[in-house]
């Protein structure tokens, strides 16, 4: 069952940007490479970018790891393969370009998991994105 909540105390890594290169709709492989890449093939460990290699890694640390992103079916598989390598993890939307957002995130972050003993910033700017 998937973990959404820190009852276990652990320390907590938030990775903004989690899902770095990872869009469920694929819109970001299409407006880098001109079509849609098939990534199932490469190994669990790389396929969500540097974001998604971080939390991992701090997952299996020992650390409840909260994985931010505009979007939370962005993080749904980087969030299953934490999980299933036998960490605990939840997904919180977080939009930079908004306060009210940022604010209702940390709140939820603080309430969820508890206050971040670290925060990692990894999120980017596309040009062209829409």
């Amino acid at each position: 069952m998937p973990q959404d909540r820190n009852i276990d105390g652990k320390p907590v890594a938030v990775v903004v940007g989690a899902p770095s290169k990872w869009q469920s709709d694929g819109r970001n492989t299409l407006l880098a490479h001109g079509k849609r890449l098939d990534d199932s093939v490469l190994p669990v460990g790389i396929r969500w970018g540097v974001g998604g290699a971080v939390a991992q890694k701090f997952a299996r640390e020992g650390f409840f790891t909260v994985l931010t992103t505009r979007t939370a079916a962005n993080a749904a598989g980087l969030a299953a393969a934490i999980r299933e390598q036998g960490g605990a993890c939840s997904i919180v939307e977080l939009d930079l370009s908004s306060q009210d957002s940022v604010a209702a995130a940390f709140a939820t972050i603080r309430r969820d998991a508890g206050d971040p003993d670290v925060l990692i910033y990894n999120a980017g700017y596309l040009v062209g994105r829409d």
